[in-house]
């Protein structure tokens, strides 16, 4: 057990320092580690997301410092989905170990299309400016609303059943749907991420699910990882870290279903 300990700290300081530095969050590697310790689903889901609620709380702080947090729309996104987290939950509770394996590989499949298709998506849709809420004409903005409260309550089903968060949902949005800027969007969930987290990881403590001591390791890696992985990202080559990483899960992802197909035979 220490020694299992001793390399989840040193997985989700990785985690935290690549996840910062390409705008991912710690559970998208947090999650595979603790499936090879052979956890339960539920019990993957809730330990990363102690991680999770750590450091979207880190990360915020020093955002709002900068005055970054579009806190309206991050109210919003929260509010919206804390509902999918209870579904989540419920997920991670009737998932068998094959399941939750393919459908975490399917996951990661798609981050790393995200992150190799980013740039594109950045360099077309991002402003550049900061955002300005009320701005907005009003009849467009109540529909940006309504595609963005749809989508956020899928990223808390996302969140909650497999412990990554719902950053990989919310980013992407901001910035296509609701015009954000990459710093305000950020921003942005990492500050809904808070609400999001703590309220999957909240039912789950309900029924015991957490691996307490393995969660707090977990989130000082992530901690550390995160606040070294800010401070890199303006010195290290930004490009090639992300290939990496996309590479990284892309593997993954194919031993999550190398060790599904295991399961089911």
């Amino acid at each position: 057990m220490l020694i299992e300990i001793f390399i989840g700290f040193f997985v989700s300081l990785f985690a935290g320092l690549v996840g910062s530095m390409v705008g991912v969050g710690g559970g998208i590697v947090n999650g595979p580690f603790l499936s090879l310790l052979n956890y339960l689903p539920s019990q993957i889901s809730a330990t990363s997301l102690m991680a999770v609620f750590s450091t979207s709380i880190s990360s915020s702080i020093q955002f709002m410092r900068k005055g970054l947090v579009v806190k309206k729309v991050g109210i919003i996104l929260a509010i919206s989905s804390i509902p999918g987290t209870f579904i989540g939950v419920h997920f991670a509770n009737i998932f068998s170990m094959e399941q939750f394996r393919y459908l975490f590989a399917v996951i990661l499949l798609g981050t790393a299309i995200y992150l190799f298709l980013r740039k594109r998506i950045y360099s077309t849709y991002d402003s550049k400016l900061p955002f300005n809420f009320n701005s907005v004409h009003l009849s467009i903005r109540n529909l940006r609303l309504l595609v963005l409260v749809s989508l956020s309550f899928i990223a808390g089903i996302v969140s909650s059943s497999f412990g990554v968060g719902g950053g990989i949902i919310f980013v992407p949005c901001l910035i296509v749907i609701m015009k954000f800027n990459v710093k305000n969007s950020t921003a942005t969930s990492q500050f809904a991420l808070i609400f999001t987290s703590i309220s999957g990881l909240m039912l789950f403590m309900l029924q015991g699910r957490p691996d307490y001591q393995m969660g707090f390791i977990l989130s000082i890696g992530a901690v550390i990882g995160g606040t070294l992985g800010s401070l890199l990202s303006m010195r290290v080559n930004s490009s090639f870290i992300l290939k990496l990483f996309s590479g990284l899960l892309v593997i993954v992802s194919l031993k999550l279903l190398y060790d599904g197909v295991v399961l089911q035979n």
